[in-house]
């Protein structure tokens, strides 16, 4: 990717898949933008590293995506507000049957998964139409596109981000703007580690076990780095 001068805002900054988009993005000439709701103390590390390899500034801001005058405050500290690339990479997963599940637990999963990409989009997107050009990435997920058991509001939020996705692309298609969701499987990432236990709870066996049977269950038999979702 040659992308020299354009402004990258990554949400999930502190995340593993936010982390290394961010550095991919300052590889390729990226002035970027982090945002993810940890002090800046605990991503002081990433931020450094970044700047120091890629040569590039990095600008942060401690944001919760729950919170959409938290959100339209990064854009007014910004000053600017322009942005050419925005990557949704922010997720929230929380397991528990439908029964089970709060309506505080399903408001917030499906309000940073699927409102706060939304709101940031509609924030983005006017200044990419009248440029010209722009690029929307959301990841979403396999189980955006199908199903399991436990993670209802997590599957309805990536389900949705998908559906937003095609919606985006649909009215910028000639405004040299596109918007496209990346669904990946099983990402080897801290992330899944909750989830590998709630299965290794409901089938009776080991962790590792757990996580082979996941891993073998992928036509590649490996599970998705961290390092493939950058190829965008």
């Amino acid at each position: 990717m040659e992308l020299q001068g354009r402004t990258a805002l990554v949400t999930g900054f502190a995340g593993t898949i936010g982390s290394v988009i961010a550095k991919s993005l300052a590889n390729a000439g990226c002035v970027v933008i982090g945002v993810d709701k940890v002090k800046h103390d605990i991503v002081r590390m990433s931020i450094d590293e970044i700047k120091a390899e890629c040569k590039r500034d990095l600008k942060y801001f401690q944001c919760d995506l729950l919170n959409k005058e938290d959100i339209r405050k990064v854009f007014q500290d910004l000053k600017s507000g322009h942005v050419d690339i925005l990557v949704n990479a922010a997720g929230r997963l929380s397991i528990n049957r439908v029964e089970d599940l709060s309506d505080d637990v399903w408001d917030e999963d499906i309000g940073v998964n699927l409102t706060a990409p939304f709101v940031l989009i509609k924030l983005v997107i006017g200044l990419m139409k009248e440029k010209g050009w722009g690029r929307i990435i959301n990841i979403s997920s396999s189980l955006g596109i199908k199903a399991t058991g436990s993670i209802s509001s997590y599957i309805a939020s990536k389900t949705g981000l998908i559906g937003l996705t095609r919606a985006v692309a649909v009215e910028c298609a000639d405004k040299g703007v596109t918007c496209n969701a990346i669904c990946p499987t099983v990402v080897d990432t801290p992330f899944i580690t909750s989830f590998m236990e709630h299965q290794q709870t409901a089938t009776g066996k080991s962790y590792e076990e757990t996580k082979e049977a996941a891993r073998q269950s992928h036509p590649t038999k490996q599970f998705t780095t961290p390092e493939q979702q950058v190829r965008i």
